[in-house]
């Protein structure tokens, strides 16, 4: 494994020929617990199986260069596969930092520094401008550490693509599943918090219908594909103090003049999603953040989430036919009311509200677009 703590255009450099390039967004080291070591490694396992098959490459976007190390067994398996690594991380805020720490009673606020941007857009920026680099046509992956790939999922992705090009480019495209979160073999998930988490993330049944007559987002931030010649003009205009990245892209590659489209995935060994979930406390950290991620919208609900509103007709009728359905539901519902209520606490109280993820608290006001980020000094040895 090659440490490239040099510009990106020198990372491209190193995956020449490379039709595919999965940016892998290291913000921890691999995980120690056994349970979610072993989720974390199923599920890259699976992107770098097929990214070999296919003579891909990856850039391993890192916190810090003691990362690498940790990945180390897993890369080892994969001997033929290029790789390079690029160390990087949020530039701290210098000036107009605020008082937010002071203004919210946070513990010892004067420890508290403030950033530019969240550490994921800054891992963006650094593979886009990696994508923007490579001379030839190809693909630019941008996966969750969640994302499960099967074979051929990249190049039925990029068929699909195909069909919906626009001013001489593929569009970019996303896979969505049903299976937010799924069994992995050998683990012990609980099945009732795999059905709940699916429940809560598919209270809109007519959601492929959606997909396929691009109705709505269509890059999203768990796997997304764009062309190599999309990648500068999209990261000159994405505007990285918005928290939620993933809308935030769909609106620069349209705005570009590009097509993205969402291909809705039936088939879960195709593509599916497994998340380090075990425990409520675990789901409810998912849930906390998603409300969290549109919660600057103006909305009669917290944030207007799909995760909130309400069923719609079709979802009324499965719940009085289905009682798996009902049941999950109302699981999902229980704790989605939960943290919603958490949340109007807070903007009671304070006019803002924040989650912590990773190094970093996000703090996001309804009506503002931008989100703070901050980082307390005693927590950079993660």
């Amino acid at each position: 494994m090659t440490l490239a703590l040099h510009p990106p255009p020198q990372a491209a450099d190193s995956l020449t020929d490379c039709r595919y390039i999965s940016a892998e967004f290291m913000y921890r080291p691999r995980p120690t617990e056994p349970r979610a070591c072993a989720v974390f490694d199923y599920a890259l396992r699976s992107r770098l199986t097929e990214l070999d098959r296919v003579a891909g490459g990856v850039i391993w976007l890192c916190k810090h260069e003691g990362i690498l190390d940790t990945l180390t067994p897993i890369i080892a398996e994969f001997p033929r596969l290029r790789s390079v690594a690029i160390v990087v991380n949020p530039a701290p805020m210098t000036r107009h930092m605020g008082d937010s720490p002071t203004r919210y009673n946070w513990e010892a606020p004067e420890r508290w520094q403030r950033y530019t941007m969240t550490d994921r857009w800054a891992r963006i920026q650094a593979a886009l401008a990696v994508g923007a680099s490579v001379p030839h046509a190809g693909w630019l992956i941008m996966p969750a550490h969640d994302a499960v790939w099967g074979r051929d999922l990249l190049a039925r992705l990029e068929r699909y693509a195909a069909r919906y090009a626009l001013n001489g480019l593929p569009a970019a495209v996303s896979p969505y599943t049903y299976y937010q979160h799924s069994p992995v073999p050998n683990v012990d998930i609980p099945p009732h918090l795999i059905a709940t988490l699916n429940a809560a993330f598919n209270r809109d049944l007519l959601l492929p219908l959606k997909f396929a007559r691009d109705e709505l987002q269509a890059y999203w931030g768990k796997m997304g594909m764009i062309p190599f010649g999309m990648c500068a003009a999209v990261r000159a205009i994405a505007e990285t103090f918005v928290w939620e990245d993933d809308r935030e892209l769909d609106r620069a590659i349209r705005d570009a003049g590009y097509a993205v489209r969402c291909l809705w995935v039936h088939d879960p060994r195709l593509y599916r999603q497994a998340l380090p979930v075990f425990t409520e406390a675990d789901l409810r950290r998912v849930i906390e953040r998603t409300l969290h991620y549109s919660l600057n919208i103006p909305s009669t609900t917290v944030g207007g989430s799909s995760l909130n509103i309400p069923l719609g007709t079709l979802g009324r009728w499965r719940q009085r036919l289905d009682w798996r359905f009902a049941r999950n539901t109302a699981r999902a519902e229980a704790v989605i009311a939960d943290c919603v209520a958490e949340i109007r606490v807070r903007l009671a109280q304070h006019g803002a509200s924040w989650v912590d993820w990773g190094d970093y608290r996000h703090v996001i006001r309804v009506g503002d677009a931008a989100v703070e980020v901050w980082k307390a000094q005693d927590l950079t040895n993660f």
